[in-house]
Parts: structure tokens; sequence; C-alpha cells
């Protein structure tokens, strides 16, 4: 599937900042069932972007705003071409209990820790979905996702970013990013390597609850084929029209984006997805670049006050209508 998205994050403040430094984790991931064909980064006001992989093969742009500024705009739309995975799903062979993993970079996908937090909840509920016996990992996974989907009910509001499995447990509701960290720790409890996967979902004309927004899915790991993802959300293996953005232990290692700013204001923030099927790859496709987005910034006006600074390239274009 050729597939387009948009994602637009506009942070307004409620007075003058002076800095903003944050770092992004918004372009597609390179893999064997999905390639990042194109990727333009918009940030406003203009900045400087540099970029990095991390510890897990994310790709992470960072910038830092260092003028007075009232509002942040970050534009990264991509275009991406993903495959079914079901040419290497269909028929894996791995059998539950696993071995345990010879492979040291799998550890941490087996640890409890926060937000995915040990607790007697957690601990009853494996206990309910442990199999008796040798199974097919597989159905291990649909087994947790269909736990998760019979005792617990998707509603919006009931918990925050920053809520552990833990509450979730307490209340039996949340959403995707709820869902995914509670999947997490059931199958870390079962000595699965799970990890963390933020990114978007193609709806088309079905009904996929967290389309149109960022979504959080869940991945096992698989001894013989690698990394198999399941959507405790929606109660579906993954296909081609979902995109991956960034994987992780869990969400605190993925967002979007994150950082900090410096100023005596609140922030407000709106985000945007939008997710297309294309027909064909356009010619027109820009590869990999940023641009700078039109958001003013401010300086002293040496009489107590401030005044917007005028973007270089506003400034040029005035320059040339002036000249003509």
């Amino acid at each position: 599937m050729l597939v387009q998205v948009s994602h637009i994050t506009e942070l307004d403040y409620s007075a003058l900042i002076s800095e903003t430094v944050m770092e992004l984790r918004m372009a597609p991931r390179q893999e064997r069932l999905q390639h990042r064909l194109s990727f333009v980064l918009g940030i406003g006001p203009a900045s400087q972007v540099r970029s990095y992989f991390d510890w897990l093969g994310n790709t992470v742009h960072t910038f830092a705003i260092n003028n007075l500024h009232r509002s942040v705009k970050i534009s990264a739309v991509s275009v991406v071409q993903t495959y079914d995975r079901d040419r290497l799903t269909q028929h894996p062979e791995d059998m539950w209990p696993l071995n345990p993993p010879t492979d040291h970079s799998l550890f941490d996908m087996l640890r409890l820790d926060a937000p995915v937090v040990d607790c007697p909840a957690l601990t009853e509920l494996a206990e309910k979905i442990k199999p008796r016996g040798r199974e097919s990992l597989a159905r291990v996974g649909l087994n947790i996702m269909d736990k998760i989907n019979e005792e617990f009910v998707y509603e919006k509001g009931i918990t925050s970013a920053s809520s552990t499995i833990a509450e979730v447990l307490e209340h039996k509701r949340g959403v995707c990013q709820d869902f995914t960290h509670l999947m997490i720790g059931l199958a870390r409890k079962l000595h699965i390597p799970a990890r963390y996967v933020s990114g978007f979902i193609h709806a088309g004309n079905q009904q996929f609850r967290g389309a149109a927004e960022t979504h959080a899915w869940c991945e096992l790991y698989f001894p013989s084929i690698g990394w198999i993802g399941y959507d405790p959300t929606n109660n579906c293996e993954v296909k081609d029209n979902f995109v991956k953005m960034a994987v992780g232990r869990h969400y605190k290692d993925v967002p979007p984006h994150k950082g900090v700013y410096r100023g005596n204001a609140t922030e407000t923030m709106k985000v945007e997805v939008h997710t297309m099927e294309l027909p064909e790859i356009s010619g027109n496709l820009v590869g990999e670049r940023t641009s700078p987005l039109n958001v003013p910034v401010f300086g002293n006006t040496g009489r107590g006050g401030v005044v917007p600074w005028i973007l270089e390239e506003q400034v040029q274009q005035q320059q040339q209508q002036q000249q003509g």
C-alpha cells in the first residue's frame, strides 16, 4: 500500500516564551516491510534542524528556537510504501514457552518498569491467559488481545499520558496507549519480548479506533521471523495499512515530540493527522528535506515593548517587490 501521512502539530502559549528545545520522532521507520519514500519536515519559527538515530534505530530530529515566540508549528508529511505482512507472518512456527533470549537487545523488552509496572492485578490477569501447555506463540498473542477486549472498555478521558497499567487495571478503561502498555505487560509476564510502536492507521472505508490521530500498538518477538504487530485497541493483527514511526520499551521512549520551553506561560496543543492512499508513486517526491514555516518571532523595541521579527524569506520578498 502506498500511503501519504500528514501530521501537523501546533503549540500555542499564553505569553511570549524565550526558548524552545525539542526532539521529534515523526519520520516513518525504514524496515523490511516499510519503505519511506519521501519525508518533508517543516518547522516554524525557522530553526536549524539536526537528525540522528536513537538506540532503537528511530530517526530523531532536534531543533532549538532562541528568539521570543508565542507559537511553534511542526509539519511532517511522509509518503510510505508498506507491504502485506502476511507474507512473513501467516504460519509462524514458534511455540510458547520461549527459550530465554541470548540477544542482549531483547532484555529491555522483557523488563517490567514504569509505565509498564508489575502489580498483583497484572499477575492475576496473566495467570488467566497463561497456556497450560505448549501453545502456538501466535495464538498466545491473539488470546492476550481477546482478553483485553473482553475485560476492558475503550474510553477517552479516564487516563493520561503518564498513567501506568496499574491504573488501567483498576479502572478497566483506557485508550490505545493504555491497551498497548497492558498487552506489553502481559506478554512480558509470560516471558515474551514485547515492544511499543507509535504510528498511524490508514482506515480507508473501514472503522478503526485511533485513526486520524497518533496510534499505538504492540509487537511480539518471534525467534524465527522477528517482530510481529498486534493492535489490542482494534483486536487485530497489524496489516499494511499501519505505518510505523518509532519503537520503544513504552510510550516514554517514542512520543512524536517532546521538549522544554523557557517562559512563564501555559501551553495548548492542537494535532491534525490525515492519511490517504496514493494510486502511484509521483515523480514529484522530494526525498527528504526540512523547510521553514512562516511563524513570527519577536525582538525588543528598545522602549520596553516587543515587535515581530520578519523572517528572512519575507524580507527578500519585500525587497523584490520594492525593486520591481
